[in-house]
């Protein structure tokens, strides 16, 4: 099964500098929700590895939940899925899920505090200006940027006249607690560098004269709700008109839901569908595969998206 779509391209001029290699075809892997089923889940992440290894792809994006909502979430553990990602031959960039933090309190996860193991994921994978693998690429992360220390997690870089970027966005109504007893302080913090970084990344794929932007997060949002109980309402507000002010073709990936979904979520205010935006939904769970992305910027399909199954899994 293969799945190809159309868009218009708006040819763009490099206002600033132009990005390298800009004929080069780019292919990339995109999966989520996985490993989830202990311990008989590791054999199959290995083949999953292996199998991606076995491509030219040029890197993977992990769109988040490293583990299930119901199992420990252990230093161990975390160091133990770093070593994993370490294993993929080219590199890997990975954005949290809930599961390994916002879940965590949970009896069968250990009992956490969910903040503290957000501060111990952002030491375990985000410490360095790279991603994982093998051979690690160079990212720019939020956390340089002032005002914004505590955000490593969200990383943007650049590709064959592409802009791509990761966002703390996830699953579990993004952290946001509907209690009315309840502190949202780390919501309220995390909703704004995600807005804050989501406006920047628009704003230099214009001036760089980009023919496209990938975005990466976790959560399946809630493209309908204005309810203010919807952690992703302002996200995908601005998300709507960002895209709609861009006019250029936007490829969103995310999981959450663990099944292979692609998609034309958002409507812009007459209800019209907004074309140039595309949302993909990863495997995950039981289904350890892969959606294979390719950019061809020769190619009128802009993004060529196919399923990647792994034999075994």
């Amino acid at each position: 099964m293969s799945y190809r779509f159309v868009f218009i391209l708006i040819t763009g001029t490099c206002l600033i500098s132009c990005f390298p290699q800009d004929n080069k075809k780019v292919t990339f892997m995109a999966i989520g929700d996985v490993p989830y089923h202990l311990p008989e889940d590791f054999q199959r992440f290995e083949r999953l590895i292996q199998s991606i290894n076995t491509t030219a792809a040029d890197f993977t994006l992990h769109v988040g939940d490293i583990k299930s909502g119901s199992t420990p979430c252990t230093d161990e553990y975390f160091e133990m899925i770093k070593g994993y990602f370490n294993n993929f031959r080219q590199p890997l960039i990975y954005t949290p899920g809930d599961n390994e933090w916002t879940d965590c309190h949970r009896e069968a996860c250990g009992g956490f505090d969910p903040e503290e193991r957000l501060d111990k994921l952002r030491q375990v994978f985000y410490s360095e200006d790279q991603s994982q693998g093998k051979n690690p690429m160079p990212l720019e992360r939020q956390n340089s940027w002032e005002g914004f220390e505590k955000f490593p997690e969200n990383a943007r870089w650049q590709m064959s006249g592409l802009t791509f970027g990761t966002f703390h966005v996830t699953g579990s109504n993004n952290n946001f607690k509907l209690d009315s007893a309840a502190l949202n302080d780390e919501f309220f913090e995390r909703e704004l560098a995600n807005n804050f970084w989501l406006k920047q990344l628009f704003e230099q794929a214009k001036t760089a004269g980009s023919r496209g932007l990938v975005l990466v997060l976790h959560a399946g949002l809630n493209y309908n709700s204005k309810d203010e109980r919807n952690g992703h309402a302002s996200f995908v507000q601005l998300l709507r008109e960002s895209v709609m002010a861009f006019g250029k073709p936007v490829l969103l990936l995310y999981g959450d839901h663990h099944r292979f979904m692609v998609d034309k979520p958002l409507r812009d205010n007459t209800g019209k569908t907004l074309t140039n935006f595309t949302a993909v939904q990863v495997f995950g769970d039981r289904d350890m595969h892969a959606v294979k992305v390719t950019v061809a910027p020769e190619n009128p399909n802009l993004f060529l998206i196919d399923p990647f199954y792994v034999a075994g899994n």
